[in-house]
């Protein structure tokens, strides 16, 4: 079976993951998949991320985090798809939630957010928002 979309496969595992109160969960490995697992981790929506397995299999493992029995993460969605790539530039960003939550952008910089995206002044594909 081909993946379509690997972003939106991690996105689907780690919110159900949490929706049935696992601790951890795992998936195929990518640059992006650890960029982006980096930032969620950075942002303090998840507790640790790490690389398991050798050259030809490696799987990210994703530590889980939760406040008062509740999941960190209440809302991440996909914004740019295979179908439809969504791109802003640094004053077009949209905010998530008010600034509540962060929105993770693709950049000639690497993966980072929404604030360091507009403070840099550098815009990009907006990847997935999370509150």
């Amino acid at each position: 079976m081909s993946l379509q979309d690997p972003i939106s496969d991690m996105i689907s595992r780690i919110k159900n993951a949490q929706s049935r109160g696992h601790s951890k969960v795992s998936f195929g490995s990518s640059k992006l998949k650890k960029a982006i697992c980096e930032v969620l981790s950075d942002e303090g929506f998840i507790k640790k991320v790490e690389v398991t397995g050798d050259d030809s299999k490696r799987n990210i493992e994703v530590t889980l985090k939760y406040f008062e029995d509740k999941p960190a993460i209440k809302e991440f969605q996909r914004e740019s798809k295979p179908g439809l790539r969504r791109y802003f530039g640094s004053k077009d960003i949209p905010e998530v939630k008010g600034g509540l939550g962060i929105a993770i952008l693709t950049t000639s910089r690497g993966v980072i957010t929404d604030k360091q995206a507009k403070s840099q002044n550098i815009g990009g594909e907006l990847i997935c928002t999370i509150f």
